[in-house]
């Protein structure tokens, strides 16, 4: 298998994924996809020194960039309904923001693939939230969400998240 620094990747595809994965919204205007570990870490100190170290994963920190996050996507990551009325050319989507409205945890998958497409490396984050406002704008007659960020945490299955390198290709999970 080819090592992670053998190939050049690049960004190939982002699905926003409901938490009991009956949705998924794939983002093709994906332009990144950011996620850190964060820790807790202390010092035991005794006879005034340090003793020990202690590090341990308490979950990480994730950030979207987008062309435009449908509203669709942002549907799936605010809990909210994305209300159809109409049929094609006159339809209309609704999405109605209300003060109190509690967000969901949901899932993010992200795919990176080399220039040759032969091999990728998956990310899969399990327990995903939105933890501050998602920024948008109005342009060329279309409303656009450009970025958010948020938190996940352990979703006592499959931890905070799994990195995957496919020695060939391979499908995000669709759900």
């Amino acid at each position: 298998m080819a090592g992670y620094g053998d190939y050049p990747f690049g960004l190939r595809e982002v699905k926003v994924v409901s938490i009991d994965g009956l949705t998924a919204v794939s983002l093709p205007a994906a332009q990144k996809l950011m996620f850190k570990e964060t820790m807790i870490s202390d010092t035991l100190r005794g006879n005034d020194r340090k003793k020990s170290i202690v590090t341990i994963a308490d979950g990480a920190e994730w950030s979207l960039e987008q062309g435009g996050i449908s509203l669709e996507a942002y549907a799936v990551m605010t809990g909210r309904t994305l209300v159809a009325a109409g049929t094609t050319p006159n339809q209309t989507n609704t999405l109605t923001v209300s003060a109190g409205d509690e967000f969901p945890y949901f899932k993010i998958y992200g795919k990176v693939v080399g220039d040759d497409a032969q091999a990728d490396v998956h990310v899969k984050i399990y327990k995903a939230k939105l933890s501050a406002a998602p920024e948008g704008t109005f342009e060329d007659g279309k409303f656009y969400i450009q970025s958010c960020s948020g938190m996940a945490i352990d979703d006592d299955t499959n931890g905070i998240a799994d990195i995957v390198q496919n020695e060939t290709a391979a499908a995000l999970p669709s759900t």
